[in-house]
């Protein structure tokens, strides 16, 4: 396995104005005037009480417009016009502090889906002390060279090594750092990579590509309104 060693400098100052992007680099093409639509799975918004909570949370995030909410399918439909402070991550975020234990994401022909590790299979759980991106077509060479440039970038970042078997990145932190799937999954996309899955503390992150899934913007509203 070979370490990868630390970038240029200027990087990390980089890797702090890609964060500032928005909703994902994909919502970058969407004009000004539009809307852009995700829906995320809450799998404990079991009530319409509850599902005010995520929506109250959902709201302060910038640029959210609406909620809906269907109680049944443990779903919320969030509505926004694109803003550069708005990300994916906020949003997941906003569903975890109303209680709501987000799973699965849906934004623009992808699928984001979290497997907790206390629900990951024995040969499943991640192994401690470090964070693994599996990365489509990785390369040994200069494509990790790339990546972990990215990556070096984030706060925290102490050692990079490449499984170039296994197509994976083992990202390991400095102590007591914790790092977010969604950060580590914004780094490789901004190195023009596409990451497939993501192991840590947090459990597994996987990240499909799904051209067939459509958001209803009109499920059933239920204790969804601020």
């Amino acid at each position: 396995m070979r370490t990868i060693g630390l970038p240029v400098r200027g990087v990390r100052m980089a890797m702090l104005a890609m964060l500032t992007l928005g909703l994902a680099t994909r919502c970058q093409t969407v004009a000004a005037a539009e809307v852009v639509t995700c829906e995320i799975t809450a799998d404990e918004m079991c009530c319409g009480g509850c599902a005010k909570k995520v929506a109250g949370q959902l709201y302060t995030a910038p640029g959210v417009t609406n909620v809906t909410a269907n109680v049944a399918a443990r779903t919320v439909v969030v509505t926004a016009q694109p803003n550069p402070k708005l990300t994916l991550e906020k949003l997941w975020n906003a569903v975890e502090k109303g209680n709501g234990k987000p799973s699965r994401l849906v934004f623009s022909g992808y699928v984001y889906n979290l497997k907790r590790t206390p629900d990951l299979s024995p040969d499943q759980q991640p192994t401690p002390g470090v964070y693994t991106l599996v990365i489509a077509e990785l390369q040994a060479g200069e494509s990790a060279d790339r990546i972990a440039k990215v990556l070096y970038g984030i706060r925290g970042v102490s050692k990079i090594s490449i499984d170039a078997p296994n197509s994976a990145l083992i990202v390991e932190p400095a102590a007591d750092v914790a790092l977010s799937p969604w950060l580590l999954m914004t780094a490789v996309q901004q190195a023009k990579s596409q990451p497939v899955e993501i192991t840590g503390p947090f459990g597994r992150f996987t990240i499909e590509a799904d051209e067939t899934t459509q958001v209803s913007a009109r499920p059933s509203q239920q204790g969804a309104s601020r």
